[in-house]
């Protein structure tokens, strides 16, 4: 567990107190499970991928860090702004900044290219409150410092937001929250106090999102993009299966995902008739073999592709990894 140094005074005219930065946080981490708690006395929030963040306050001071300590404040400068109207001389505040589809699902893909703009869809979430005012609120139960929380954040801008929760039954939430497109839900005991750096039972989150391997089969070119989006498939029965495709998420790795498939172009769909993209995405698709393996994330699979499908990792290719 981490020691956190304690508060000490500013210079006259300044806030009361200032944080002393080394260690003040290391956020309580959720264990994963197969299915949400439905018993009483538990808090369920619906959970966006984004990236984890503690906002430490110290007047108009702000510094939002990463659950690692890197210091990401310059990244979202509306977040920072928003803070700074917050009515508390100290705080600590654990959250996630999300970036926000116009349907109010979480992109996490488009996340790190809105990082260091003016995004209006980029939020944070604000879960917990573990100082204000130079007060340590860990021990509080956390009913307790969702309740000061939302005092707190009842004045905030549309920047910084207070993550609601619902006491019914687990799975209920968890199943709204799949119909929603979001990652998740994470259940949290009403009575619990904060564990700073623990992975603890107290918090539990459960996924609605699936990660799978799947072939890169062709690939999508826009006037804005060399990578628009990539043809997925897989081999079932020995045949090539076409899955649907992912067009958010590789951007981090376009060059690397580019320079193996330019190597890989063929002149022929790799897919049968039955199994194959229609329309435009047939018409104008840039055809490879299947060797290129990636990671993605999707929701469920439905007729014609993925549900909300974000590529996480290029994982080489087949030669490779036999």
């Amino acid at each position: 567990m981490h020691s956190y140094p304690p508060l000490a005074r500013t210079p006259r005219g300044g806030p009361r107190f200032y944080f002393s930065m080394p260690n003040i946080y290391a956020p309580q981490l959720p264990m994963l499970v197969a299915a949400p708690p439905r018993g009483p006395g538990w808090l369920h929030e619906i959970k966006h991928d984004g990236y984890r963040i503690g906002a430490c306050l110290a007047g108009a001071a702000v510094t939002l860090l990463s659950r690692r300590g890197k210091d990401w404040t310059a990244s979202f400068p509306t977040v920072v702004e928003t803070l700074r109207m917050l009515g508390a001389a100290t705080a600590l505040l654990d959250g996630e900044v999300v970036l926000l589809r116009p349907d109010g699902t979480g992109d996490f893909g488009g996340l790190r290219g809105a990082a260091g703009t003016r995004n209006g869809r980029v939020v944070f979430q604000v879960f917990d409150l573990l100082e204000l005012d130079g007060e340590n609120l860990r021990s509080r139960p956390l009913r307790e410092r969702k309740e000061r929380l939302r005092d707190l954040l009842r004045e905030g801008g549309s920047a910084v937001r207070f993550v609601e929760h619902l006491e019914t039954d687990g799975q209920l939430v968890f199943e709204a929250a799949r119909g929603l497109g979001a990652e998740g839900i994470v259940s949290k005991r009403g009575d619990s106090p904060y564990r700073d750096g623990q992975r603890s039972p107290d918090w539990q989150k459960t996924k609605s999102v699936q990660e799978e391997e799947f072939l890169v089969c062709g690939f999508l070119t826009s006037a804005g993009a060399p990578l628009a989006a990539l043809h997925l498939g897989e081999e079932s029965d020995g045949q090539l299966i076409y899955v649907g495709k992912v067009g958010t998420g590789f951007q981090r790795v376009e060059s690397a995902l580019l320079a193996e498939l330019r190597d890989l172009v063929v002149a022929t769909c790799p897919f049968g008739k039955a199994s194959r993209p229609t329309g435009k995405d047939f018409r104008e698709a840039i055809w490879t073999r299947p060797e290129v393996v990636v990671e993605v994330a999707y929701l469920e699979r439905k007729e014609g592709g993925l549900r909300h499908p974000t590529f996480r990792r290029l994982c080489g290719k087949l030669a490779e990894e036999g």
